[in-house]
């Protein structure tokens, strides 16, 4: 299992710094937990933040709010989730060009905590996803050998996988709300290494090219 050329191609470009319209025109914009939970977190201004978006809400494709929220973390709910939004200065008439997606987290996290290298986690939820598989705990000895066999991970590698990825890694229902998505996707929040790369993971495994707006990350 090589790496394929969007993978690489990603990493070389994911962190490409835009501004103004040409960052957003007709892009689909992931807003990824810019939400109350994590105002504190931020480093930029969050008025001039929903002013760029409101701005360039008839420019872009599409915009949708990816948050942790009530459903999956027991956090804010949709409803207050939006009052709070155009409490902080995003209009209210633009809320109904919005999707809103309550994501959840840690679906990668215990080997991305554990440092397994980023390329590696994606070979490997890739290698999940044309398996089947939702769950790295379902995972034989005979399927980890065909993933050894199959990917060009060292074999030191290979080890910190296996032990870190136990029951802890898994497919989340965000991958088949990513799928639906085509064309130009840029992302924006946080956190960066965090809950943001998450989102990423998603979308390289996905094999879907992005752009992040580093202006808007924290």
């Amino acid at each position: 299992m090589r790496k394929s050329k969007l993978l690489e191609e990603n990493q070389k470009n994911r962190m490409l710094e835009m501004a103004g319209l040409s960052a957003v025109q007709g892009a689909n914009i992931m807003s990824v937990d810019i939400q109350p939970e994590y105002q504190n977190a931020l480093d930029f201004n969050l008025y001039d933040y929903f002013d760029f978006l409101n701005q360039n809400i008839e420019n872009i494709n599409s915009l949708t709010f990816q948050y942790n929220g009530e459903d999956t973390m027991g956090m804010i709910s949709e409803n207050e989730y939006k009052y709070w939004l155009v409490e902080n200065g995003f209009e209210e008439d633009n809320l109904y060009h919005c999707r809103f997606y309550d994501k959840g987290y840690a679906f990668f996290r215990y080997c991305m905590d554990e440092g397994i290298e980023e390329d590696d986690i994606v070979m490997f939820v890739q290698y999940m996803l044309n398996n089947n598989i939702n769950n790295s705990g379902e995972i034989t000895t005979e399927v980890w050998n065909d993933f050894i066999m199959k990917s060009d991970i060292e074999e030191s590698d290979i080890r910190n996988l296996l032990e870190n990825a136990d029951d802890m890694l898994n497919i989340p229902d965000l991958m088949d709300y990513l799928r639906q998505y085509g064309g130009k996707i840029v992302l924006t929040g946080g956190g960066i290494n965090e809950c943001l790369k998450e989102v990423e993971i998603a979308l390289m495994a996905l094999d879907k090219p992005y752009n992040v707006l580093t202006e808007y990350t924290y």
